[in-house]
């Protein structure tokens, strides 16, 4: 077996789940099983929330060890299972190394669909007003609110500027659009409702129920530092949506 090869396939799958949002105990699982197919004597991974480092080494051989930093973190289940189903068909023996390899590389290389994550944001804004029993201008309103959070958060990730404000940003556009939206449509339409419907995809749920789950599982340093970036996060959002109506604090009725 290409050791060399699968330590980057490794450490390439590491990436993609601790960038997509999964617990440091899958990291380090996934990795270690992977590792562990080469029958090497030692496999270690340890895993944060910032990065981890891994460890391949055998009397026969010299030790690898490769250290990686993960300065970007969201939420895609999908990459998370895709990284996983191919961990499974791996140790398996339904894919072979290069085969890993290759497939991995695909989808640390692609590109996320932005179309698909706003039209995702509209959805599940439209989705949220309704389950609240939002009129129709409401859905609508929380709708546009959410397109317009999805356009602010995406544009703050493509400035590269840091986590913390794009969630402010993200936050600050939707609460202008729902006021504008609450202002211009013609009825009366509850504020209260459009702006909680459209912030609920930006609110840090996933991160809190993985500080509990790492918790559970003895990782008690990740567990407490996606606590900490989860209150972070809501903190941003409402520092966000707070100066929002501020700005437009005569437009709300």
């Amino acid at each position: 077996m290409d050791y060399k090869l699968l330590l980057d396939t490794a450490v390439m799958a590491g990436e993609i789940l601790l960038e997509s949002g999964a617990e440091t105990w899958r990291v380090e699982d996934t990795m270690l099983r992977m590792l562990r197919m080469s029958g090497l004597k030692t496999a270690d991974v340890l895993a944060l929330t910032t990065g981890f480092m891994v460890t391949l080494d055998d009397p026969s051989m010299d030790s690898m060890t490769v250290m990686r930093s993960v300065e970007s973190r969201a939420t895609d289940l999908n990459r998370i299972h895709a990284v996983n189903q191919l961990s499974r068909d791996f140790c398996e023996g339904t894919i072979d190394l290069d085969t890993l390899f290759h497939r991995v590389r695909d989808i640390y290389r692609a590109k996320p669909e932005i179309k698909k994550n706003l039209l995702a944001m509209i959805a599940t804004t439209a989705g949220f007003a309704i389950m609240f029993g939002a009129g129709f201008y409401e859905i609508l309103a929380s709708a546009i609110a959410g397109f317009m959070s999805g356009i602010g958060v995406y544009g703050g990730k493509r400035a590269g500027v840091q986590s913390f404000l794009v969630n402010c940003i993200g936050a600050f556009f939707l609460a202008v659009t729902a006021i504008l939206c609450m202002h211009y449509f013609p009825g009366t339409l509850n504020l209260n409702v459009v702006i909680i419907a459209s912030v609920m995809p930006l609110v840090p749920g996933v991160a809190i129920t993985n500080a509990v789950y790492d918790t559970l599982h003895g990782d008690y340093i990740s567990g407490a530092a996606r606590m900490l970036e989860a209150f972070v996060t809501a903190a941003a959002i409402a520092i966000g949506v707070g100066l929002g109506m501020l700005l437009l604090r005569p437009l709300v009725r």
